[in-house]
């Protein structure tokens, strides 16, 4: 009896022992081996996927030629990316249509963030070309003897760069760095006004990219914002500062400041029949209405009047009289800025950003204090119409020929006409019968 129970103690034992040794095999293969932290250098256990997670974004490209759409009696057509696409200038020439944008797009019509330029021809798009890194300075573009041109600035060196009527680059030229710079066709010479480290200048660019340098540069912080071939040298209406100079420049006696318009900002310039010579009338904002003052072929002011208490205006000419609209109102001036005739209007006009004039096809773009553009169009001079309105308040550029209206700018908006965009806001360029 006694060494039964012996036997049976001894089987206890043995079973414990063995439930002990099992779950330790258990433990260590459940939460050491395949590690819970314990050992960084154990594996991991292996998940399913989780059904929230997504598969790299493979960027989509779009193939060209492009056709543009018809919409609404319009055709649109547009470029771009995912991104925001900015229109900083256009050219409108027989061939081709070329809008010059800002990019921070890497797909759609974009290989990454720079500046491109986008070519229409034959009713499609047919090359979108980056031509620059997206900081470089962009100092606008020209029609030019050798082709289409645009100036830039990178690292303190400047280029301007051809562009052939297919949208490839056909060659370059090397200019001084700039911080801003303005370009003006004088025969089939470029003439460039390009400022750097407080000093205007002005370069040539002959036809076969030949670059000339003026040995005249003018001191100051100027920035051209408008110029004119007229008489024998080149009238510009620069900013500096909160002022407004009038400059006469010529190779051969340089930069002349005839004329300084303090606290001004400048907005417009028309061209006006002289009683012995052209002349111009500008548009400038003041704090107690809008400067208008006609500017002779050598600078000088001829006269000179303000519109009391309006703030914002466009500016259309006949040749012989002055017509500044804005918002309640047209004010008529005759060539010495005598008020001729003044009629009530129910129009509203916000900021002028684009101002386009043929004969009586009358244009203006204006932006209210929410950033939305409204585009206006008369067809006999005095009734004015909504054409389209966007979301944005940048660059605009009309140009009328051949019976059309071509208009370039940048939307964000994806309603209506603009249900083709990308994403962000894309350059537009739409074209209007008439």
């Amino acid at each position: 009896m006694q060494r039964q129970k012996t036997i049976a103690k001894w089987l206890v034992i043995i079973l414990l022992c063995t439930v002990a040794v099992g779950a330790y095999i258990m433990y260590d293969a459940l939460y050491v081996t395949k590690g819970s932290g314990a050992d960084a250098g154990d594996a991991q256990p292996v998940l399913p996927p989780s059904s929230d997670e997504q598969p790299p974004h493979e960027p989509v490209f779009t193939e060209l030629p492009r056709p543009t759409q018809n919409f609404a009696g319009m055709q649109v057509a547009h470029t771009g990316g995912e991104g925001d696409d900015i229109l900083l200038d256009a050219v409108f020439t027989s061939e081709a249509t070329y809008l010059f944008f800002s990019s921070s797009s890497a797909e759609y019509d974009c290989r990454g963030a720079g500046l491109y330029v986008a070519v229409w021809k034959d009713d499609a798009l047919i090359a979108v070309t980056r031509f620059a890194e997206k900081d470089s300075v962009f100092g606008g573009g020209k029609l030019t003897a050798d082709g289409v041109a645009t100036l830039i600035s990178e690292g303190g060196e400047g280029s301007l760069v051809v562009f052939d009527a297919e949208g490839s680059e056909k060659g370059r030229c090397a200019l001084p760095g700039f911080t801003s710079a303005f370009t003006l066709l004088n025969g089939n010479a470029l003439t460039v006004f390009s400022a750097e480290d407080g000093k205007l200048g002005c370069h040539t660019v002959e036809k076969g990219l030949t670059v000339t340098h003026s040995p005249f540069f003018l001191s100051g912080k100027y920035e051209v914002a408008e110029g004119v071939v007229i008489g024998e040298g080149i009238l510009l209406f620069a900013r500096e500062g909160e002022d407004v100079a009038v400059i006469r420049f010529s190779h051969k006696d340089g930069f002349n400041v005839v004329k300084r318009y303090e606290n001004c900002v400048f907005r417009q310039i028309v061209p006006l029949a002289g009683e012995d010579a052209p002349a111009l009338c500008m548009l400038a904002e003041r704090q107690d209405g809008m400067l208008l003052a006609v500017i002779g072929s050598t600078g000088a002011e001829e006269a000179s009047t303000v519109a009391d208490g309006v703030s914002e205006g466009a500016l259309f000419a006949d040749g012989v009289s002055v017509t500044l609209l804005h918002s309640g109102g047209a004010n008529t001036y005759c060539r010495h800025l005598d008020l001729i005739a003044s009629a009530p209007s129910a129009l509203s006009v916000g900021r002028v950003i684009e101002v386009a004039q043929q004969d009586d096809l009358r244009l203006f773009a204006s932006c209210d204090d929410d950033g939305r553009t409204t585009v206006m169009l008369s067809e006999n001079g005095t009734d004015f119409s909504p054409l389209l309105a966007y979301d944005g308040d940048g660059r605009v550029m009309a140009r009328f020929a051949d019976g059309e209206l071509l208009l370039a700018f940048s939307t964000s908006s994806s309603d209506g006409i603009y249900f083709e965009s990308f994403g962000g806001a894309d350059a537009y360029f739409v074209t209007a019968p008439l």
